[in-house]
């Protein structure tokens, strides 16, 4: 999926560069400072430019020109546009890779893996923080969840991605979890924010299709006791570290 569409409010709307600085220091722990990082997805460059501050040297594909655009405003001109299932990298360039929220929107996430294995050192790390969401057991987490479920076309929680990457050959080296994130928003706001197809999985859902399957869901979000007041509520995210077999 090319992210285009949403470069002018993906930062606005995901966090911005105080949700890059969150995220680097989780792939600042599973990696080294001494060597080229490869940014596999690196969108607007929140994460490189968090990670560029502490030290690191990155270089960063993505798919998007107009997302790229702001990543080179942020990082300078160490970014190419290319997609995952094809990076335009010799064989064993890397010793280290990352990708966050990415996997859950590649089209082949086989061939991905493939061509990070491919551009990695033997012995070489992949770290991967999937897009696919943990919700909490709050009740606007549990709708939150389920329109997830009903709209997202690809699943890269980890039992989905360790059996290709172990096919390609990887070995899973951790499994876990970041710590949660805190949201502050109404339900009206969510719902509002659903109507108007800011998750990247509304984007290809057409009108009938979004009136069958979220529109239902909208409604529960506005039915909810006082869903013009705030609600606090956490979600959490994976962390895979995936290792070249040598």
């Amino acid at each position: 999926m090319n992210f285009s569409p949403a470069a002018d409010f993906y930062d606005k709307t995901r966090g911005g560069e105080a949700r890059g600085r969150r995220i680097a220091p989780a792939i600042a722990e599973r990696t080294a400072k001494d060597r080229l990082l490869l940014d596999a997805g690196m969108g607007t460059g929140v994460v490189a430019l968090a990670l560029t501050d502490l030290g690191y040297s990155v270089v960063g594909i993505d798919l998007s020109h107009s997302m790229l655009t702001k990543a080179v405003s942020r990082v300078g001109q160490t970014a190419a546009a290319a997609s995952l299932t094809a990076l335009p990298f010799p064989e064993r360039t890397f010793s280290q890779v990352y990708s966050v929220w990415v996997t859950h929107v590649v089209g082949d996430l086989r061939k991905g893996l493939q061509e990070v294995h491919r551009v990695l050192e033997p012995g070489g790390r992949y770290v991967v923080i999937p897009g696919m969401i943990l919700f909490d057991d709050h009740p606007v987490g549990r709708i939150m969840e389920e329109v997830q479920s009903r709209t997202a076309e690809a699943d890269d929680r980890a039992e989905r991605i360790l059996p290709l990457a172990e096919s390609v050959g990887f070995t899973a080296v951790e499994v876990g979890e970041l710590d949660a994130a805190t949201h502050e928003h109404s339900p009206e706001q969510i719902a509002s924010g659903l109507e108007q197809r800011m998750f990247y999985h509304l984007w290809a859902v057409d009108d009938a299709v979004f009136e069958e399957k979220v529109a239902p869901l909208v409604r529960e979000l506005r039915a909810l006791p006082d869903p013009d007041r705030p609600i606090t509520r956490r979600t959490r995210r994976q962390i895979i570290v995936l290792e070249k077999r040598g």
